[in-house]
């Protein structure tokens, strides 16, 4: 396959990973690495094994960060497990709602945990900072995708402009 092409499918699949890092309940960080693999094995760039293996294993960490970030700063933030609960219901909701608003899963999130914790019988002070703590923890796993993604579409512009220089 023509290398032009290669990359330029491999940097939509960047494209599309980073829509999909922002926006809850779309792939993202599984594209990059789906991108870089077929830039690898199809495309013909010259990248190493091992950076291809620190891709992988930054794709892996990104996704156990993206699980278990925003659980863990809600505990951190005095949330209990009726705040994480809430917060992962309040996420489908958002998902799944019939009207598509903007941010609405990151807002019936955020709403999700403050609700759990009420249904816990919290405070109003436990139960908002369960929700900031939440809102946190997706704002700093979303960024730890979106700059993942940053980077793999770099690698790609980056090896398309030598690949043309050498032309």
């Amino acid at each position: 396959m023509e290398i032009g092409v290669v990359l330029v499918v491999c940097l939509f699949l960047v494209v599309a990973g980073l829509v999909g890092s922002v926006i809850p309940g779309l792939p993202g960080t599984p594209l990059y690495l789906v991108a870089m693999l077929i830039a690898r094995f199809c495309g013909d760039v010259e990248m190493s094994n091992l950076e291809l293996f620190v891709i992988f294993i930054l794709v892996a960490a990104t996704f156990a960060v993206d699980f278990f970030l925003p659980m863990w700063t809600t505990k951190k933030f005095g949330g209990t497990k009726a705040g994480v609960y809430g917060s992962i219901v309040g996420l489908l909701a958002g998902l799944f709602l019939p009207i598509p608003i903007p941010g609405a899963s990151i807002i019936c999130m955020f709403l999700g945990a403050i609700i759990g914790e009420y249904i816990a019988g919290q405070s109003n002070d436990v139960a908002v900072k369960s929700g900031m703590g939440n809102l946190i923890g997706f704002i700093v796993a979303t960024t730890v995708k979106f700059v993942l993604g940053v980077y793999c579409g770099w690698r790609l512009i980056s090896f398309g402009l030598d690949l043309f220089s050498k032309n």
